[in-house]
């Protein structure tokens, strides 16, 4: 981030949702690999309890001190509680009882409920320019999603429950950038996603005493690194600079980022012999478009995103 000081905040803002989206673009094949083993559930809680311990390391052995006593820990740990925890519950349903596509799909859909709750909120204007920048990072999420799968498409259940964890999400990065604003970007992102593993662990002992879930959750050597990574990469540091980016330039236009996120994951496929189409290409560059002209000042002042 130091590197990054000599420029504006909208570029810094920008080049932290980049690689915000590159780091959690690695979880995605290592998330694929352990639940051929693991159960969904037990992943979740330990992505983002690893994740937070992980991050907790790191922040050790960087030494830096904060004055925390102001800090509203226990509204932090609720956020993450209901954003992160129950979010990515939601999220994980969804994924098992829908398919990638509408998954996908819905998931662009981001942007467009961050811009309804700061209109709600009054924090945010509804322009043309903001709703074609939506329109057109939606557009460019679909196109590279539906480019990546041959599934079919038709309604399964699970696509409820994944609109819950879109709207969580967004609810969740809104009220870290604003009500937990106090508490720096990175202690932030350790709090709400320990509340998120917190919430997580009984939910799961509950789900499995009850009969409702099997949990599964072998610790071989392989998954050891798998999850190491996972919670390292695709979880702690990603979420850092998802939280930065979000600060800088507004969750709105941050989110616009997210849409772009399935033609990483392809980037990364590509290493491994992997495709890619044009029209995933061409996904990616509306998604891009979508958040340049988000971002091209208006003639008079506005409001700010946040």
């Amino acid at each position: 981030m130091m590197l990054l000081t000599s420029y504006t905040e909208r570029t810094q803002g920008n080049v932290m949702a980049v690689l915000a989206m590159l780091l959690w673009s690695t979880s995605f094949p290592i998330s694929e690999e352990l639940l051929t083993r693991w159960d969904a559930l037990s992943l979740a809680a330990v992505r983002l309890g690893g994740g937070a311990l992980m991050l907790t390391l790191m922040g050790w052995g960087i030494r830096k001190r904060y004055a925390w006593t102001n800090w509203p820990v226990r509204s932090a740990l609720v956020v993450g509680a209901v954003g992160i925890g129950i979010g990515t519950l939601a999220l994980n349903l969804g994924i098992k009882y829908s398919n990638p596509i509408n998954v996908s799909v819905i998931a662009t859909t981001i942007p467009l409920f961050s811009v309804m709750l700061g209109v709600i909120k009054h924090e945010e204007t509804l322009s043309l320019k903001i709703m074609v920048s939506i329109g057109l990072a939606i557009c460019g999420g679909v196109l590279v999603s539906w480019s990546s799968t041959q599934t079919q498409a038709g309604f399964q259940g699970g696509e409820l429950l994944m609109l819950g964890a879109v709207i969580l999400w967004t609810w969740y990065s809104r009220v870290a950038v604003t009500r937990l604003l106090v508490i720096p970007a990175y202690p932030r992102t350790v709090l709400t996603m320990l509340g998120g593993a917190l919430c997580l662990i009984p939910v799961a002992l509950v789900l499995e005493g009850s009969g409702w879930v099997d949990l599964s959750a072998p610790w071989s050597g392989f998954d050891f690194v798998l999850i190491g990574g996972l919670c390292v990469f695709g979880v702690g540091l990603s979420m850092v600079c998802w939280m930065i980016s979000a600060e800088k330039i507004g969750v709105t236009i941050a989110a616009l980022h997210i849409n772009a996120l399935p033609f990483y994951v392809l980037l990364l496929g590509l290493m491994f012999g992997g495709t890619l189409l044009m029209s995933q290409v061409i996904g990616a560059v509306l998604v891009a478009t979508g958040a340049v002209l988000a971002q091209i000042p208006p003639q008079r002042s506005g409001a700010r995103s946040t």
